[in-house]
């Protein structure tokens, strides 16, 4: 039997060593390409990899693959290295798309409404991205933990607590110099003033209006996302303290940016883990051995009698392997070919 297991092995090696070291490495990727598409990769696009996650983690789930409940707490500690084979290449290829892409930030949307169940608001004018477990959720990705986290535009707000203002008509003025300069918030912040400050505070508060919470994810290259998890009430406070506070990246625009000191102060923190696998990994996956090619030449023959061409070739790979496993498999399947050959 040892024999047996050491012959298998030793022919694996010797096609590993021709894909490595002999095909053309234009062909090996194109056969990885060919591979993948088997297994339906997860899409980018955020409406279609929400429902491609969200399909993939409720089967995971019923697996017992993950403990996850699809709440924020839990999503703080989602480990996928532990998913099944073939959903450890799906994620380890999304995030590998994901890593790189210029769109980002919408990218992120549709993986965290996929991981929570959530609903990704489509009025491209809405305050929060997506809605789950009861909050309103605004998104955001980072390149790093140096950047700086721009919240929200104040610009409509000043306009509207101005209309509604009834102080003296000094004061209007003074704030009407206020919301004109090109950091507002920082400068009522910055007056040290408590009646200015409540001001701040209350123009915040309308800025962040249907916002619950807001969430930051900064990727990183070993196929992990930092999270960052900030209540509203947290986003005021530190929207209105001077040391979070930066002026705004552009000359006019009103907006709320913060220093990424804020990373610090979060209400919740926690890693998302993806599956990391290697060139090597996906080189054994699509290898195989004698019993995976016996097990798609067998399928292949079956699939002829129907007027099917390359049946086991069309299935994906972790299928192939899970069915070379079984040896009763194999015994049946050659039991009805002989059946219908001698037929």
């Amino acid at each position: 039997m040892d024999n047996i297991y050491y012959t298998i092995a030793e022919q694996k090696m010797e096609r590993l060593s021709y894909l490595l070291n002999e095909m053309p490495k234009e062909d090996l990727k194109k056969i990885i390409a060919r591979e993948l598409q088997k297994i339906k990769l997860i899409p980018l696009d955020m409406f279609s990899s929400r429902e491609a996650i969200s399909n993939i983690i409720d089967a995971e789930t019923s697996r017992k693959t993950i403990n996850f409940n699809r709440t924020i707490p839990s999503l703080m500690t989602l480990d996928l290295t532990n998913v099944t084979t073939r959903s450890k290449f799906r994620f380890d290829n999304y995030y590998k798309r994901f890593y790189t892409s210029r769109s980002r930030g919408f990218d992120f949307e549709g993986m965290i409404a996929g991981f929570l169940d959530g609903e990704i608001s489509e009025n491209k004018t809405s305050p929060f991205d997506i809605t789950t477990n009861g909050q309103r959720m605004s998104l955001k990705t980072l390149r790093d933990e140096g950047e700086s986290i721009v919240i929200k535009s104040v610009a409509d707000s000043l306009k509207k607590y101005l209309s509604t203002y009834d102080g003296t008509p000094e004061n209007k003025e003074q704030l009407k110099n206020i919301f004109s300069s090109s950091n507002p918030i920082g400068v009522l912040v910055d007056s040290k003033n408590n009646y200015l400050l409540n001001i701040a505070e209350d123009v915040v508060e309308m800025a962040l209006e249907g916002i619950d919470c807001l969430l930051i994810g900064i990727p990183q290259q070993n196929n992990k996302i930092n999270l960052y998890y900030f209540s509203k009430e947290k986003m005021v406070r530190l929207s209105t303290n001077i040391s979070s506070l930066m002026a705004p990246k552009n000359s006019g625009a009103k907006q709320i940016r913060l220093s990424s000191n804020i990373l610090s102060d979060a209400d919740m923190t926690g890693t998302i883990i993806f599956p990391h696998l290697t060139d090597e990994d996906y080189e054994n996956f699509l290898i195989g051995d004698e019993t995976t090619t016996s097990t798609i030449e067998v399928l292949n023959k079956f699939g002829s009698k129907y007027g099917i061409n390359s049946l086991g070739s069309q299935l994906p790979q972790d299928i192939v392997m899970n069915l070379a496993k079984s040896e009763q498999f194999i015994t049946d399947m050659n039991f009805i070919i002989g059946n219908q050959n001698e037929g």
